[in-house]
């Protein structure tokens, strides 16, 4: 019997490299309890689907403006200029564009469409020690639709990564158990009391790590690093330091902040702040910190540590 479940995603990407071993697809999932000022996947945040509008099709010929009567929607200073709060949820200005400016952010999927997806590059699944990644977003928020999708997957011998911010329930990490082979956990900050006022949300990814090690399952360590935010000695020797206290920790991988964001549709929710792009000298100077709190296994784009 076909499966009803959907599950509402903004991405698929195929041919990925950069979320777990080899070759992979991967599914963005939308919906996230966190709220990280750097984020570059602004779009994942909000668990509904939304209206977007890309300023660079928009040839002013206002008849969205027309359409709902001026409410919420006016040109200034020769920009549209919309009102989101009225018109997040308004799809029927992506018909009234002739432009094609008007979108939507997010797309449900069946188990039977993902999979179909899945199963055409799974040759170079298999070529390439690679998988599937459930990415985000938070895809573990979705987790009734994960728990069938995981297994379908599994029946066809994918390999499947989970993508995790550590902000989740141990129920629903319990669940995954069963089709995840690797997880990808983001350590965002070691500085406690930045958790709260920056990704707005109060957590300990020890927590996590603790019940992985437990249940002996592949971790991989994803830290994003922001200049002047968590670029400090003190957070890259924690970070050394759980690379080698915990076994399940196969290796950790840096993600130098860089500033290529979806900014142009987020002028109204969201909005993304700009840090400084780390410089080389920067990135070599973690590198030596790293190496001096003895990390176990580490790679920063692409090279090992």
């Amino acid at each position: 019997m076909t499966n009803l479940k959907t599950g509402l995603l903004f991405d698929v990407q195929r041919f990925s490299i950069h979320d777990g071993p080899g070759i992979r697809t991967t599914f963005f999932f939308k919906g996230c309890s966190l709220r990280c000022p750097w984020c570059h996947n602004p779009e994942s945040i909000s668990a509904k689907e939304q209206l977007k509008h890309d300023p660079k099709r928009c040839d002013l010929c206002k008849k969205c403006i027309d359409f709902v009567q001026g409410d919420g929607i006016s040109i200034v200073d020769g920009k549209l200029k919309i009102d989101f709060q009225k018109h997040e949820e308004n799809f029927a200005l992506i018909d009234v564009c002739p432009s094609k400016a008007y979108g939507k952010f997010g797309q449900r999927y069946s188990v039977d469409e993902l999979s179909t997806i899945a199963l055409k590059d799974k040759d170079y699944y298999t070529y390439s020690q690679g998988g599937v990644t459930f990415s985000g977003g938070e895809a573990i928020n979705q987790m009734d639709f994960l728990c069938e999708l995981g297994p379908t997957l599994k029946n066809h011998e994918i390999h499947i990564c989970l993508d995790i911010s550590g902000f989740i329930s141990l129920k629903n990490l319990e669940r995954s158990l069963e089709f995840t082979d690797i997880y990808l956990l983001d350590y965002k900050l070691t500085n406690k009391s930045d958790f709260k006022s920056l990704l707005g949300q109060d957590f300990d990814c020890k927590v996590i790590l603790d019940f992985l090690e437990e249940k002996q399952k592949e971790v991989i360590l994803r830290c994003p690093i922001i200049p002047s935010i968590n670029d400090t000695e003190d957070h890259f020797k924690v970070i050394a330091d759980y690379s080698k206290q915990y076994s399940c920790i196969s290796y950790v991988d840096i993600l130098p902040y860089h500033n290529l964001i979806k900014r142009e549709n987020f002028n109204y929710i969201n909005k993304p702040q700009i840090y400084t792009v780390p410089s080389a000298t920067q990135k070599e100077s973690w590198i030596l910190w790293l190496k001096k709190h003895h990390i176990k296994k580490g790679i920063i784009e692409g090279e090992s540590i």
